[in-house]
């Protein structure tokens, strides 16, 4: 027989007895004082003996080609290297694509990029302590399709085919696990499985066959070639990972130990939101087939993040398969990735977090799995427990040091008094206390929940304040797990600017921090956390690590993005010409931009039939669809300063209508637009003020109804500097209760047909729009009135605002001209009385001073025009 056979320990019978006894005593003293409860733990009463703990599952393609377009690098890396050192899973079950070391048959490369990813996996899991079961197979690459696939597959099952050359793939198996373990130290890889749910036709295709035999031809064959060459004492295999059995029963499981026992040293199945009430159903349903075999959970988990709870959910789970003899209890997921080949993203649902470039927020599943994983030991004993009453549910395990870790699940509702008793036995330990509620507060660090409490325990100690929110809780004499957290967590910084970092040690009193840079040429920080980046001419990603001077394996990553800062804020992809596509793709995905699922990136000639893009070759899109809106967005440094954001944007025209959208600076729009051709169109939005920070500009479609797109290209950011403005812009200097005339100066310089009027004055005009005073300009003798003033401009390009009026009282229609220097750049002849605004035509303004001059034109009789509120308007 190959491998081992673990054995379950009976309960004594005496401990029945005794745990009847006292469930019935406790519900006694339960019903007689609500608050007051009591939790038994019975040392000496192991119920398994070694509950290897609970861990995740790992698609380990994050530093893979499909992740790294998406804008992933090595200091993305550094951060997810830090969670999995931070929660530490007991077991990790890492999946594993055979194309990766063999796109040739026979062949095997152990330097590709796919491998050379893996390993640094592999070492985060090492460091972690962290055991691995390897998962022999994913998805196959269509790099192996033509020798490693069965006969007669629909394209969809090229992806998922069970091996043809069953001889070739134990040979492989073999090869791969002689590398790592042997060759490169992975001594941590102690558990083998293969493939993935094969009852569920998910990645185990073999149509044509009796896919139990298949299955179980393919388990034998690479457990007797892991024996001949030396190997197989090194894993247990573990099989058939069986999804939940429902109607038909654990088919696969039973058949697995009919016919491949002598090969199999446990039997693995998956469930997924499973109600406490009904698991141990589950969980019966394989002891039953496999006597005392031992049975793993290799995946658990809830597609939606507030899932988890009380009826069903992380830590009920891992009470139940603690209690009920399971020995393993394996989260899925641990964190998003794109994956290639074919392509897609794991990125959404069941992760504990998703892929860094998309944020790194943690879902509440890290706290609350994270919490299990850290702290509910590896290889422990779980003893009996008793919590005397339904509205506690708890699991205790101990080590082989003597060592207690106890799990308890308060059930919303009720604050309790908890006493917990060890049967008699003195503990003589200090138990401290961690806390998950869903009220969790999630940010960057990506923090375990903290040591809150702290209980001295001789026989007993006792915990009063659980409070009546739904508690998962996890009492444990283990040292707790050391953290430093980081502030900020995340920054964008200039080519040779600084920022300073600084950092918080949690769960140690000793150490402090020392700072350090990760890699080579990404710039310095000091003793004192202050970070200056290096000379820059592109975007890039720097990790800069705080780790604690006492448990220098305990360390906080500050995620700093470094942007050139000779040119001012830019964004990356601004072209959206990253990734290169043949058509077009579509999101979530992040190239530069994060993109929603209604947005992505096109190609010139795309199916989505628009116009050739201006700038490059591809655009970006924005659709409605199914009533879902799309968006993309991006977050860069701004230096202090007034921007507006400029464009090219088109609609398509092969399909739907016009789509409109927003333009936000932060949360604050800045801009809606309405493309309604299909050539592409120049836009600017509003001006808008930023401090100096990480700003996040989005682009957000607004039409509800129907399938709509705009294609977007060519995103700038423009300096908008506030315009110039000019001194007595409403004449109301000097005051005068009639009207005054040039030649004089009052910010304007008037000359002797040209001056300044209050309301009611003999002119006989109407009233100011603007204060009480106007400017005028007169023709009279055959000398044309005029009026300027100089002001300082920034580059750019502008237009004279004013509102202007005839004299009714007397004369005619007074025309004139408005020239900047010597440019005309507007002609003008009021025929009303009443005021009406007017603009020049625009112009561009070099840097520097430049006058602005008002000139009468009529050039017979004794006309006169008013003039007030003068602006100078910035042209987007």
């Amino acid at each position: 027989m190959f491998g081992w056979k673990r054995k379950k320990k009976a309960i004594l019978a005496a401990a029945l007895f005794a745990l009847v006894f006292a469930s019935l005593s406790f519900g006694d003293r339960q019903e007689a004082q609500a608050a007051n409860h009591t939790v038994t733990v019975y040392p000496n009463t192991v119920v398994q003996s070694d509950f290897l703990g609970v861990g995740v599952n790992v698609i380990p393609a994050a530093l893979m080609q499909a992740s790294l377009a998406q804008g992933y690098t090595e200091a993305h890396w550094e951060m997810d290297r830090k969670r999995i050192l931070a929660f530490k899973p007991k077991v990790a079950r890492v999946w594993f694509q055979i194309d990766w070391m063999e796109k040739t048959k026979g062949v095997y490369d152990w330097e590709s990029a796919e491998m050379k990813a893996l390993y640094k996996y592999l070492d985060a899991f090492q460091a972690a302590g962290t055991e691995i079961e390897f998962n022999m197979g994913w998805k196959v690459g269509s790099s192996v399709h033509s020798w490693f696939n069965l006969p007669g597959l629909t394209t969809e099952q090229l992806y998922i085919s069970a091996p043809k050359d069953l001889d070739a793939y134990a040979a492989s198996t073999s090869a791969v696990l002689h590398e790592l373990i042997v060759d490169r130290g992975y001594g941590n890889i102690k558990y083998l499985t293969f493939y993935n749910e094969p009852n569920g036709s998910w990645d185990f295709a073999s149509p044509g066959y009796d896919e139990k035999a298949y299955y179980a031809s393919m388990v034998q064959k690479a457990s007797q070639r892991l024996a001949q060459d030396g190997l197989r004492h090194l894993v247990q295999i573990w099989a058939p990972e069986e999804v939940r059995a429902g109607s038909t029963g654990p088919d696969w499981t039973a058949y697995m130990k009919t016919n491949v026992d002598a090969h199999v040293d446990g039997y693995s199945f998956h469930v997924y939101g499973v109600p406490y009430a009904d698991l141990g159903a589950e969980i019966d349903l394989r002891q039953n087939v496999v006597g005392a075999d031992p049975v793993h959970l290799t995946e658990f988990g809830w597609a939606s993040d507030d899932a988890s709870g009380w009826d069903s959910g992380y830590a009920n789970t891992v009470i139940r398969v603690a209690n009920d003899g399971v020995k393993s209890a394996l989260v899925w997921q641990m964190n998003g990735v794109w994956t290639h080949d074919p392509a897609g993203s794991v990125n959404g649902n069941y992760t504990m977090w998703d892929s860094l470039v998309l944020g790194l927020t943690p879902k509440k599943a890290y706290y609350s799995a994270g919490l299990l994983q850290r702290y509910i030991p590896a290889h422990s004993a779980v003893v009996a427990v008793n919590t005397g009453t339904p509205d506690l549910r708890a699991a205790a395990f101990k080590t082989s040091d003597g060592h207690y870790t106890i799990l308890l699940e308060s059930k919303a509702g009720t604050a309790k008094n908890v006493t917990f008793g060890f049967n008699g036995v003195h503990v003589g330990k200090t138990f401290r206390k961690f806390v998950y509620q869903d009220s969790v507060t999630r940010t960057g660090n990506a923090l375990l929940p903290r040591a809150t409490g702290s209980f001295s325990a001789g026989a007993s100690f006792n915990d009063s304040s659980v409070d009546a929110n739904y508690n998962v809780i996890v009492y444990t004499t283990l040292p707790p797990q050391t953290q430093v957290e980081v502030t900020p967590v995340e920054a964008t910084v200039q080519s040779g600017q600084s920022v300073q970092l600084s950092a918080t040690v949690i769960d140690s009193a000793v150490g402090g921090v020392s700072w350090s840079v990760v890699g080579s040429g990404n710039g310095t920080v000091s003793a004192s956390g202050l970070y200056t980046a290096p000379s820059a001419t592109s975007e890039r990603y720097v990790a800069v690590k705080a780790a604690n001077g006492s448990d220098p394996s305990a360390y906080g990553i500050a995620l700093l993005k470094l942007t050139p800062g000779a040119s001012g804020p830019a964004f990356a992809n601004a072209g959206f010409e990253t990734p290169p596509t043949s058509n077009s793709i579509i999101g979530p995905a992040t190239h530069g931009w994060t993109f929603a699922s209604r947005a992505g990136i096109q190609r010139n000639g795309s199916n989505l039939g628009v116009t050739d893009a201006p700038e490059g070759v591809q655009t970006a899109y924005l659709k409605t669809d199914g009533g879902v809106a799309g968006q993309f967005q991006q977050t860069i440094h701004f230096p202090a300063g007034t921007y507006r954001i400029g464009f090219q944007a088109a609609k398509r025209t092969s399909f739907g209508g016009t789509q409109t959208f927003d333009v936000y600076f932060d949360n604050t729009k800045i801009g809606s637009y309405a493309p309604t051709l299909g050539t592409f169109t120049s836009y600017a939005t509003d001006a808008f003020t930023a401090t100096a920070g990480s700003h996040t500009v989005k682009f957000v479609a607004t039409t509800t109804a129907g399938d709509n797109t705009a294609v977007i290209d060519a995103v700038t950011i423009e300096p908008a500097s506030p315009p110039p403005t000019f001194a007595n812009a409403g004449f109301e200097t000097p005051t005068t209760t009639n009207s005054v005339f040039g030649p004089a100066t009052y910010g304007w310089t008037f000359n002797s047909r040209a001056g300044i009027q209050h309301n009611g004055s003999n002119l006989g005009v109407a009233d100011a729009p603007e204060g009480v005073q106007t400017g005028y300009l007169k023709t009279d003798g055959g000398v044309s009135g005029e009026f300027y003033q100089s002001a300082t401009f920034a580059a750019g390009t502008y237009r004279i605002a004013f509102q202007a009026a005839k004299r009714t009282s007397f004369g005619g229609t007074q025309s004139f001209d408005v020239y900047f220097d010597n440019t005309k750049v507007g002609s003008f002849a009021p025929t009303l009385g009443t005021f009406a605004s007017h603009t020049t035509n625009s112009f561009a303004a070099s840097a520097g001073s430049h006058t602005v001059k008002f000139v009468a034109t009529t050039t017979t009789g004794d006309n006169t025009a008013v003039i007030d509120d003068v602006n100078i308007e910035v042209v987007p």
